[in-house]
């Protein structure tokens, strides 16, 4: 019975994805913009930044000097912050915007978002994960959709490619399983809302909807989650769209680092009280990883599983534009991830109980 169900939801997500790739916008080089844009990125415990792919990318901007602002808002201080600073002395168009002082009790990205809100005034405004690279065209392609439409896009990164482990794992996250369930039914939403809180993207908009949205009203941790449920209580739509190679998505070299990032991506997670993302993550990658985990008990459905995967991979390929080599290493990706849960659950266990267990005795 197991096997049937992990097939036909494995089924099901080959049709969301092919039918978001067909519906979803590209970021394209061809596209044209001459107004002004604001890139807003909230820095927090989770984010994590590399220098060397954004001091690339930044000095390549010269068409858009005087129409771009970046501004970086960091929580307190965050390790980032030098890097930041070096970069913000260097362009003038990036600005840092620290936050020490905060409120007891406020969930911390919203609430800057709120404190900044007041000074963005661009044309369009894009709302983006520190660990996401964008090139000139990234800006120009969604700042053109966004006024062409008048509404709102989120945008999908493109995983860069590098060490073959890395990729691998690195291919299989939480911003895939989106794309593989999102929706805009009430029903798919329920499910869609919460993995968009542990996606990677850029949410881009008019300046316009940015200033309708009340974020003191938002009551997650998540920005991404937040804002989809204010659209969604105030009858308004986003699109979908996919960064192609204008927005890339970075990860560690080294798959040491990048395993132990992952086991305290799994603690933060938990702790941000991102339940729904997270258990939905948790059921895609147990389709992910299935023919492993059942192939001796299950031969049929496992090797059915396989398939199906095949042809999931195929279109994701076509959609996050991503290596065949790092594909063809689903299965290690997915162990890993598999493998940093079920530490990250048993040392959390430990590390939370342990002490207090012992004490009693």
């Amino acid at each position: 019975m197991i096997g049937l169900l992990v097939i036909a939801l494995t089924v099901l997500m080959i049709v969301t994805l092919v039918r978001n790739a067909l519906v979803g916008k590209q970021l394209s080089a061809d596209e044209t913009y001459s107004g002004t844009i604001e890139l807003l990125i909230p820095v927090s415990s989770r984010s994590e930044f590399y220098i060397e792919p954004w001091m690339a990318a930044l000095e390549t901007l010269g068409e858009l000097k005087g129409r771009l602002k970046i501004r970086i808002l960091i929580d307190g201080h965050h390790p980032a912050m030098t890097a930041w600073s070096e970069l913000s002395q260097k362009l003038p168009f990036v600005e840092l915007h620290s936050f020490i002082n905060r409120p007891v009790g406020v969930f911390v990205i919203p609430w800057m978002l709120k404190e900044i809100s007041s000074k963005v005034s661009s044309d369009v405004v894009i709302i983006g994960d520190a660990e996401l690279v964008p090139t000139e065209a990234a800006f120009l392609s969604l700042s053109h959709f966004v006024t062409q439409r008048e509404r709102a896009y989120f945008v999908l990164p493109q995983t860069v490619k590098g060490n073959i482990f890395c990729e691998s794992v690195a291919l299989l996250n939480p911003t895939l399983a989106l794309a593989s369930v999102f929706g805009f039914r009430r029903f798919k939403r329920n499910i869609s809302h919460p993995m968009m809180s542990i996606a990677q993207g850029w949410l881009g908009m008019p300046i316009s909807l940015f200033r309708e949205i009340d974020f003191e009203k938002i009551k997650v941790a998540s920005w991404k989650q937040g804002i989809a449920e204010f659209f969604d209580m105030n009858l308004k739509f986003f699109g979908l769209a996919y960064g192609e190679r204008h927005l890339r998505r970075y990860y560690p070299e080294d798959l040491k680092v990048q395993i132990f990032q992952m086991k305290i991506y799994w603690d933060e997670l938990w702790m941000s009280g991102d339940r729904k993302g997270f258990w939905i993550f948790v059921a895609c990658l147990f389709i992910w990883v299935f023919p492993v985990l059942f192939f001796f008990s299950h031969p049929f459905q496992a090797i059915g599983s396989i398939l199906l995967l095949t042809l999931y991979r195929f279109f994701s390929k076509i959609v996050f534009q991503e290596s065949w080599r790092g594909i063809a290493l689903h299965l290690f990706g997915a162990l890993v991830w598999v493998g940093t849960l079920v530490w990250w659950a048993f040392t959390s266990v430990k590390d939370r109980y342990g002490f207090r267990a012992r004490s009693r005795y």
